[in-house]
């Protein structure tokens, strides 16, 4: 965003890539430290040109290991430290389990020697830990490199490595890809991707959540669309017709509310399977996602029968890995729409959408400002490739690759064009140092494969399956009523596992009490189920516990929770939190009130107390907020956004209140008007001195 991207550059412009910069709020006259690993970074991400090295090392060092070391050797950048952790069953970063899952495979074992070795039982057994390993690490897939090896020698290879996975893991072993060794011209050795992933089973998957984030009219719906649907676009909008939700998006042709219902399933050997036909341009003939080696993925991923088209259910059923896109709102109006989606829907990737006739929008920067304050990785579509002239293209890559190199984001654009790219990024995505940038036309379907095989590629961030025996815990970020069958909440399940019958608490409301429901049936993705599993979104029917109670009269609302009913859940008025202030068109005191954004909250409060006097832009405090309206159920190590205007800031939850913790309430002052600033009468209302006004409800009856 402008005033992100602003406000995080430092006094001076730098003079190279490689020099060391000073970070905002460091120490002028402390000695700066060189920036590490960038011949690394340079070396793993660098194009093959032909060139030959200068001396080859003696040990071969695969490319797995050299992205590792370029990732862990990344720059810093000033919101590196609120970063660092990792997303807690809350949404937070003090989880570990999330960490572990964000690095690569501690097992130092040469993959290449296990695989084309002579078989014994001691090659096997070490063999068959590594991917059972690799396997748990990755939440079911894990992308394999092997080689430098002979060319002849790759099908016999696979043919091991898919003999162990079946027999041993129940899982599947895949040639995704093969590319040269890149030792230069003269040795003629490939090296081999392969693809290991577990077969579907019930209701058990790999899902994985992409924010759909950019300016208006870059075209971010018509791209769901033609990546979902796999039919191309007329030109005209015809494929953002199965994204947009309502009428006035589809007269006005812009996204003004959240779209979570796009699905891209991918099979066992990485095969699209809800296209719509396989004589469709988007498709290819060749049946993996991105082609083969031959074509070095200029045909498009995807290939399926037509009978998968059709029926969602057993595209559910068959799949192995699920891709649901968030599509997100462009327009400057609703941006709030936009964050809470960022915030609420715990996207596990961003695509920033950027036109190539338009360039760099301040609504693009906006966007990608939002997700990297997030510590979301951020991936770029350039769309209408073949709208643009060759140089505006030209340009507006050069514009992203700019703006992505600028102190506050201190991303490394990588341009993919071949499949060879495609693999290296995708090892390298996972980390959030590495942005990735493809071009594509969604009407004449340009690279659109290179896209789908990324997206097959892709690999999980959290690991889920350890908060599996957590207690429940659902984050609502909507609600709806069906008419004969009840109210339906919908959101993710960020922690436990429910099932059909069970009974939860719902909560807080406007009082901070939590109530007894019961689930009466589950759904998750479009289809019912029994059981909700972590990491899942669905909706849920529920019942009050009490027959003459209503769940409607329990004041649903978005930024409620479904809790486990073994806990004792509280709400909180007032928290601490470590902030950095990111823009700042005036100076910040107590009492200033802005919007926050904590997971599926979103509320007005006010600044209670601070460690400065003053916040401007750039500044780092201690700041305790307290919500103006309502309690919320918050948890320790939550990442919030703060906005006010064009005032924005990022922070980490370091402390909740508990209710004898926090002051007393204000008596309400008996010279105010018995009418509360909504004008209901019989309201009860605190006077927050030192204002003059009631500021927000504790309580309001009809």
């Amino acid at each position: 965003m402008t005033e992100h991207a602003e406000a995080l550059k430092p006094e001076e412009r730098e003079r190279h890539e490689d020099e060391p910069r000073q970070e905002a709020g460091e120490d002028a006259g402390a000695p700066r430290e060189p920036r590490p690993g960038t011949a690394a970074q340079a070396r793993v991400l660098r194009r093959d040109d032909g060139e030959e090295d200068g001396a080859e090392e003696a040990k071969t060092v695969s490319l797995e290991a050299e992205l590792a070391a370029a990732v862990a050797a990344r720059p810093r950048s000033l919101m590196d430290e609120f970063a660092q952790g990792t997303r807690s069953a809350g949404g937070g970063v003090d989880g570990s389990a999330a960490a572990d899952a964000s690095k690569p495979s501690a097992v130092p074992v040469d993959l290449t020697k296990l695989v084309t070795g002579a078989p014994n039982k001691e090659t096997d057994a070490a063999l068959r830990d590594v991917l059972h390993a690799r396997l748990f690490e990755g939440q079911g897939e894990t992308l394999l490199e092997i080689g430098p090896m002979d060319a002849a020698a790759v099908d016999a290879a696979v043919s091991r490595l898919a003999a162990i996975t079946l027999d041993e893991l129940g899982a599947g072993a895949h040639l995704v890809h093969t590319r040269d060794s890149g030792r230069g011209a003269k040795d003629t050795r490939v090296r081999a991707d392969v693809l290991v992933r577990l077969p579907p089973s019930e209701q058990r998957h790999l899902n994985l959540r992409v924010a759909v984030v950019g300016n208006v009219d870059a075209g971010k719906s018509t791209l769901v669309g033609v990546l979902v649907g796999g039919a191309l676009d007329n030109g005209r909008g015809s494929a953002r017709l199965k994204v947009l939700k309502h009428k006035h998006e589809t007269e006005s042709g812009r996204t003004s509310s959240i779209s979570e219902d796009q699905h891209l399933g991918f099979d066992e050997a990485g095969r699209v399977l809800n296209a719509q036909s396989a004589s469709n341009p988007v498709l290819s003939s060749e049946g993996r996602a991105g082609g083969g080696a031959a074509d070095g993925g200029a045909q498009t991923a995807a290939a399926v029968s037509s009978s998968h088209g059709s029926n969602w259910q057993e595209v559910v059923n068959k799949s192995s890995k699920v891709v649901s896109f968030i599509d997100l709102a462009g327009h400057e109006k609703y941006l709030k729409t936009t964050m809470f989606g960022m915030t609420a829907h715990d996207p596990d990737y961003a695509l920033v959408v950027v036109g190539a006739n338009h360039g760099i929008t301040r609504m693009t920067k906006e966007h990608l400002g939002v997700a990297i304050a997030l510590g979301v990785p951020v991936f770029v579509v350039v769309t209408k490739a073949d709208l643009a002239p060759e140089n505006v293209l030209k340009e507006t890559i050069a514009q992203l690759m700019r703006l992505l190199k600028l102190p506050g984001a201190r991303k490394k654009p990588f341009v993919v064009r071949t499949m060879d790219d495609v693999v290296v990024a995708s090892r390298a995505f996972r980390s959030g140092f590495v942005a990735p940038i493809f071009s594509v036309s969604n009407v004449s379907g340009a690279n659109m494969g290179l896209v789908h095989a990324f997206m097959n590629l892709l690999p999980s961030r959290k690991l889920w399956s350890a908060q599996g025996d957590d207690a429940v815990e659902f984050l609502i970020d909507q609600f709806f009523n069906v008419p004969g069958i009840g109210t339906v909440v919908a959101g993710t399940l960020v922690s436990g596992r429910v099932n059909t019958g069970q009974m939860l608490q719902l909560g807080p409301d406007s009082t901070g009490a939590f109530k007894p429901v019961v689930i009466k049936s589950i759904h998750h993705m479009r289809l019912p189920a029994s059981t909700l599993l972590t990491g899942q979104s669905g909706a849920f029917l529920m019942r009050a516990l009490k027959r003459k109670e209503h769940v409607r009269s329990m004041g649903l609302r978005k930024g409620m929770v479904l809790l486990d009913a073994t806990t004792h859940p509280r709400a909180a008025w007032r928290f601490r939190c470590d902030v950095l202030v990111l823009h700042s068109s005036t100076t910040m005191r107590c009492n200033y009130q802005p919007v926050l954004h904590v997971r599926n909250v979103r509320q007005s409060a006010r600044i209670t107390q601070m460690d400065r006097e003053v916040l401007r832009t750039g500044t780092k405090a201690s700041i305790e907020f307290e919500f103006l309206f309502r309690p919320e159920f918050i948890r320790v190590g939550s990442r919030l956004i703060f906005r006010e205007g064009k005032t924005k800031g990022i922070g980490n939850i370091t402390h909740v209140f508990a209710a004898d913790e926090e002051p007393p309430p204000s008596v309400p002052d008996s010279s105010a008007s018995a009418l509360c600033v909504r004008n209901h009468s019989a309201c009860t209302y605190r006077l927050r001195p030192p204002l003059t006004k009631a500021v927000f409800h504790q309580r309001c009856a009809p």
